[in-house]
């Protein structure tokens, strides 16, 4: 289900296995360098926990609804550019160097068009319908070492179709209530990291609306309390990274 290849070829270049770059519950992502140090990852969708080979089918399905909703953004900037499929659950894209905002923690020192930069590729992916939602993840916003905002991981994102009639209507008002999280959000980690530099209305973006605090209250909390239920030592991402700061990482992760 997660297995990788030794070497693949992308745009008639040969890049070969570096290494394996994350692995969590819901999906492993590969590392792979040419001779002359370009780099992408392969991202293979597969749940590693007990019964998990069961779902290879709902494996799949995210991988290609990701991949389509990858397709759609390619030409933002801050996306990583998009590389080819990989079998039935995996695809490439570029490997971003730097880091994500977690591995960097709030003392980082940031560039101060960092979350302009960063509201302006979440603007673009709401032009054209996406509701990114995971944006909470620090994990999932990486300063380049071009110091520019790169956002990857769109396996939870949602394209809202273009309707007519009254559930065009209705979509789209939902679809205006949900973008405000990810504004939430972006705002929210500007706070944290910057709020030397937060304007009024920047600050007052920073928080809730009354349509996701009860989103948040009946989806969000039961749904990481589940989680919590099942992975009691924390998030797939949060236990990555304490495997990560491990002295000893012959244990595989998770």
């Amino acid at each position: 289900m997660r297995s990788y290849p030794e070497h693949v070829t992308i745009e008639g270049d040969v890049f070969y296995f570096e290494k394996i770059l994350k692995e969590d519950f819901f999906s492993v992502n590969a590392l792979y360098k040419n001779q002359t140090g370009a780099r992408y990852v392969l991202k293979v969708s597969g749940f590693n926990f007990i019964l998990g080979s069961l779902l290879r089918p709902l494996a799949m399905f995210f991988s290609w609804r990701e991949y389509r909703i990858y397709r759609m953004i390619r030409d933002i900037e801050g996306i990583p550019a998009l590389g080819p499929r990989c079998g039935l659950s995996g695809y490439f894209h570029r490997f971003v160097e730097g880091k994500t905002l977690h591995e960097l923690g709030e003392g980082a020192v940031l560039p101060e068009d960092f979350f302009p930069r960063l509201m302006e590729i979440i603007k673009k992916l709401h032009e054209r319908r996406i509701f990114y939602l995971d944006l909470n993840k620090r994990g999932n916003v990486i300063l380049g070492d071009d110091l520019k905002p790169y956002l990857i991981d769109f396996q939870v994102s949602i394209f809202f179709k273009r309707r007519r009639g009254i559930w065009g209507r209705l979509s789209d008002r939902v679809f205006n209530s949900l973008i405000r999280e990810d504004i939430y959000h972006v705002y929210k980690h500007k706070r944290n990291f910057q709020p030397h530099l937060m304007t009024p209305e920047e600050t007052q973006l920073a928080q809730r609306t009354h349509f996701n605090v009860l989103l948040n209250r009946y989806c969000g909390n039961p749904y990481r309390k589940l989680k919590r239920r099942i992975y009691p030592s924390g998030s797939n991402e949060i236990i990555w990274y304490k495997w990560k700061k491990m002295s000893d990482k012959s244990r595989r992760m998770p």
